[in-house]
């Protein structure tokens, strides 16, 4: 019976940078073993917001490229991905909109729940399918 491992973002830049010689192949072997059906692997939505910040942040990336190496990864269907549907449409939003995956994130997750945003960050207003509350004429 396959384990269940919940994955750390580490474990994915190593995969998708493959660019350490001991722990990008470790990383390939473990989505080979869930491939397989020999190891059933968890990604959080935390964990793909750490990888989203850490190309933007430390390799330097464009929001649309970040979401670009991340988007096909996360469709490849090897792991469960939590909230993937909100994921996918995210990431999506990073690239047509070119703002932050949280941004993204919410605008999916209200726009699924059909619920209003409260924020007093413009980049909400780029997406034409959620409704902003009107933080300025609550009293």
């Amino acid at each position: 019976m396959s384990r269940r491992i919940h994955l750390d973002a580490n474990v994915i830049l190593r995969f998708l940078r493959n660019d350490d010689p001991k722990q990008s192949p470790a990383a390939a072997r473990l989505f080979q073993k869930a491939a397989r059906g020999s190891e059933m692997l968890f990604i959080s939505t935390i964990t793909i917001s750490e990888v989203f910040y850490a190309f933007v942040s430390s390799y330097k990336l464009s929001r649309s490229d970040a979401a670009r190496k991340i988007l096909p990864f996360v469709r490849t269907g090897v792991f469960d991905c939590e909230q993937e549907e909100c994921v996918i449409a995210a990431l999506r939003g990073v690239i047509s909109e070119n703002v932050d995956f949280g941004d993204a994130y919410l605008a999916a997750k209200a726009s699924r729940d059909k619920a209003l945003v409260a924020s007093f960050d413009g980049d909400l207003r780029k997406f034409k399918d959620i409704q902003l509350y009107d933080l300025e004429s609550e009293n």
